[in-house]
């Protein structure tokens, strides 16, 4: 396969949210921990995360960018680093501020940066990348080209498994275009019935009308405090 093999590997409530007060309860937090445990258990070289998660994590900094910005070059850019794990966000505008191409949180290892840009994202946000060491690939010219993401993370960056951690739009965006292998779905037993909050699949407002998808069970597995994991194949 010219491609790495793609897992979908997200925590919801009862009623589809990924997101909202229910993460707050005791049986939500244990089904949180299950699901850290088996993100490790994969063993995957790479987790991908969509933009608006990513800003999350980094605190909603904003990249300073330089007024000129002249003779960036064209293409993907492969910064240097000695780790062999890495973090993938989408970040087609370009709004994602980095200390370094390095992320570092609590509870998980040290993973160097792969921004997914195209070719619309500006250069002056290129050049930034550059700069704090972040590697970048191109894929897409005017929208996400997922195909030819995944391939350049198979080339690049000999990346065999990649785990899809969220949020909704960017777990549904790749489902579509056909590279999500496998979908690992863990279940709180919460909810909280907010209509605001997002879902375990949402379209791009980006994108045009989308057909549906149908999924195989795989496995069903119960967890501690009532939780459930569900292993389904991407049909």
């Amino acid at each position: 396969m010219d491609r790495p093999y793609i897992i979908c590997h997200i925590l919801s409530a009862l009623d589809g949210k990924i997101a909202g007060t229910f993460a707050g309860t005791k049986t939500a937090q244990s089904a949180s921990e299950e699901y850290a445990r088996f993100r490790s258990a994969y063993q995957a070289e790479a987790w991908l995360y969509g933009t608006t998660t990513t800003k999350e994590f980094t605190q909603y900094r904003k990249p300073v960018l330089e007024p000129v910005c002249e003779n960036v070059p064209e293409g993907d850019y492969i910064a240097e680093t000695e780790l062999g794990f890495y973090y993938i966000s989408l970040d087609t505008v370009g709004e994602i501020g980095w200390e370094s191409g390095t992320f570092q949180k609590p509870g998980r290892p040290d993973a160097h940066v792969i921004e997914i840009l195209t070719e619309e994202t500006p250069a002056a946000y290129r050049a930034y990348l550059r700069k704090k060491g972040v590697s970048y690939i191109i894929a897409g010219d005017t929208s996400l080209d997922c195909k030819a993401a995944v391939r350049k993370l198979k080339r690049l960056f000999r990346i065999d498994t990649i785990l899809i951690c969220g949020g909704g739009t960017v777990n549904w965006t790749f489902i579509q275009q056909g590279v999500v292998d496998e979908l690992s779905l863990i279940l709180a037993p919460a909810a909280d019935g907010n209509p605001l909050t997002p879902t375990v699949f949402e379209k791009s407002e980006l994108l045009d009308a989308t057909a549906p998808v149908e999924f195989q069970l795989k496995n069903v597995e119960r967890l501690k405090d009532s939780g459930v994991r569900l292993t389904y194949l991407v049909s």
